[in-house]
C-alpha cells in the first residue's frame, strides 16, 4: 500500500453496516427443545423455533398483527403459533392460519432469515438469502469433529474492530508476546473471505505462554480466515498440536458486540473416546482459547466507532478494511480487483 512515514489511510470505516452481511450462531439446536427461543440482535427481537418434522424458523419476534412476543408463544405443528391470538406462522415466516378470518391479509408474515445446522449449533444468515453455505475449516470434516463451547464474550467495542485484530501483526506482540518470525501473509481464498497467515516465536513469561511452550511447542503458525466479517475460523499448529478455534460476531448496538467462541476438533474413531477423551479435550482447548482472547478483550473494551488513522505499519489493516466494506455488505471482494496490490490503495494523504 506503500504508505510513506508521513502518510494516513482513513479506511471506509462509515461504509460498514450496522452488522455484517453473513452467517452467525444463533443458539444451541438443544436449546429449542424446550420451545421456541428469542435473542436480540441489534435493536431487533429475534426467535427460533422447531417445527414437529424438525425443520428450524428464525423471524422477527413482533407479530405483525398488535406486536406480541412470538416467543411466548408456542409450536403447533410446522408453525409458530402467536400468544395473543393464535395467528400462526411457519418456519418460513408466512402466516398459515388466522383463526378469525377465511383469508388471510397480505401484511401477515413475519420476516424470516435463512437457516443452518451443523454440529448441534444454529447459525442464521443476516438478509433474506445466504450468498454461500455455511463454511467450515480447510482439512476438517464437520461430520468427523467434535465441538465445545460456546464461550460467550460481550465487548464494550464496534463489532468491526474484533475481526481487525487477525491483520493487525503489531498487537501481536504489544498484547501477546508473539515474535514475528516471518512477515504476515494475507490473501482472499474467495470472494467473500480474507485469511490472514503468520508464523511467530511464543515468547511470553505468563503462565498460559509457558504451558503451551512445554506441552505443544514455541513456534505458532496461525491461519486466521474471515468470512463476511461474522464469522472467524482460526487454525493454530504447534509442534506437537493444532487446534481449531472459530469466532461468531453477534452486533447487539454500534458499540457492543457478542461473541461466541468454539473450539473443534477431529472426532475419534472410538464411541466411548468420544463421549469421554473428546469431550475433555476439546472443553481444555476451548478453555486455552478463552485465555488468549481474555488480553484482547480487556484492551479491546472501550473503543468507541469513529475516524480511524493507520500508517505505514497498518497496511494489512488497511487491506482488511477494504476488503469489509464490501463484503460485510453483501458484495464480493473480486469485484475490486487487486484490492490488496499496494498500488491500488485509495485515501493516502501526504
Amino acid at each position: 500500500m506503500n504508505l510513506g512515514e508521513d502518510s494516513v489511510f482513513h479506511p471506509p470505516v462509515a461504509a460498514l453496516p450496522p452488522a455484517p452481511t453473513g452467517w452467525t450462531f444463533f443458539c444451541l439446536e438443544r436449546e429449542l427443545h424446550r420451545g421456541p427461543l428469542a435473542c436480540a440482535y441489534l435493536d431487533r427481537r429475534l426467535v427460533a423455533f422447531r417445527a414437529v418434522s424438525g425443520r428450524i424458523g428464525i423471524l422477527e419476534a413482533r407479530c405483525r398483527h398488535l406486536g406480541a412476543d412470538l416467543a411466548r408463544g408456542r409450536v403447533v405443528d410446522e408453525c409458530l403459533e402467536c400468544p395473543y391470538h393464535q395467528w400462526q406462522y411457519g418456519v418460513d415466516g408466512r402466516c398459515e392460519n388466522v383463526p378469525q378470518l377465511r383469508h388471510i391479509p397480505p401484511f401477515a408474515r413475519q420476516r424470516s432469515y435463512p437457516v443452518a445446522v451443523r454440529n448441534g449449533l444454529v447459525f442464521m444468515w443476516n438478509g433474506s438469502q445466504a450468498l454461500y453455505p455455511l463454511p467450515f475449516f480447510d482439512g476438517l470434516d464437520p461430520e468427523d469433529s467434535v465441538c465445545a463451547g460456546p464461550l460467550i464474550i460481550d465487548l464494550d467495542c464496534p463489532w468491526y474492530i474484533v475481526g481487525a485484530n487477525s491483520f493487525d501483526s503489531q498487537h501481536l506482540y504489544s498484547v501477546h508476546e508473539r515474535v514475528l518470525q516471518e512477515p504476515p501473509q494475507i490473501r482472499a481464498p474467495g470472494p467473500f473471505t480474507l485469511e490472514s497467515h503468520t508464523v511467530a516465536k511464543i515468547d511470553g513469561r505468563g503462565w498460559y505462554d509457558r504451558f503451551v511452550r512445554s506441552t505443544a511447542g514455541a513456534v505458532s503458525a496461525m491461519t486466521a480466515t474471515n468470512w463476511s466479517g461474522s464469522l472467524i475460523f482460526v487454525r493454530v499448529k504447534l509442534k506437537r498440536a493444532t487446534t481449531y478455534g472459530m469466532v461468531s460476531l453477534r452486533p447487539l448496538g454500534e458499540q457492543r458486540v457478542l461473541t461466541h467462541v468454539f473450539a473443534f476438533l477431529k472426532r475419534s474413531e472410538s464411541v466411548l473416546l468420544e463421549k469421554t477423551w473428546d469431550r475433555l479435550r476439546t472443553a481444555v482447548r476451548l478453555y486455552l482459547i478463552g485465555q488468549f482472547l481474555r488480553d484482547d478483550a480487556a484492551r479491546l473494551g472501550g473503543i468507541r466507532p469513529g475516524a480511524v488513522n493507520l500508517i505505514e505499519a497498518d497496511q494489512d489493516l488497511a487491506r482488511y478494511f477494504r476488503w469489509l466494506a464490501r463484503t460485510a455488505n453483501g458484495r464480493p471482494s473480486e469485484a475490486e480487483k487487486g484490492f490488496l496490490e499496494p498500488t491500488h490503495c485509495e485515501g493516502v494523504q501526504r
